[in-house]
């Protein structure tokens, strides 16, 4: 079976996201303090001491993980152990997970605003991408190609 173009465009949206995750999360390993992102001023407002776990976060799950559901939904790779726990979806692995991706991300912004407030560009820029993940992972061609 051919791949949707409506696939491609979800494929972009997962590298736009995951582009922004390795740099947010890089530059706030590197600097904790979060001087380099001018979020210094915004620390005092977090519930927490310094950039390291929100920068971790970033890294982890808003960087890497968009680039292993891009495997997973290019390759379409068979892994008995994610298959045997999403058994009940009735869907492929990278499929279900990037719909739990786009519903990390809203958490993730809604946290943040009630945190920090929702008033930077990049909040809103992510807000518009995790809009798109959700919207093109939904589409009927999309979920047709990775039904099991």
């Amino acid at each position: 079976m051919k791949r949707p173009v409506t696939l491609w465009i979800l494929i972009f949206w997962l590298g736009f996201l995951a582009l922004g995750g390795l740099y947010g999360g890089i530059a706030m390993l590197l600097d904790p303090s979060g001087g380099s992102l001018g979020m210094a001023g915004v620390l005092p407002l977090l519930p927490v001491a310094n950039y390291v776990l929100p920068g971790l976060f970033l890294l982890v799950i808003m960087g890497l993980l968009p680039l292993l559901l891009i495997y997973g939904l290019l390759a379409r790779p068979n892994w008995t152990w994610l298959e045997s726990m999403l058994r009940q979806t009735k869907y492929h692995w990278a499929w279900t997970g990037t719909v739990v991706l786009g519903a990390a991300l809203a958490i993730w912004l809604l946290v943040e605003g009630i945190l920090i407030g929702f008033k930077w560009t990049i909040q809103y820029v992510t807000a518009v991408n995790g809009l798109f993940i959700v919207l093109f992972v939904f589409l009927p061609s999309v979920r047709k190609f990775y039904k099991n």
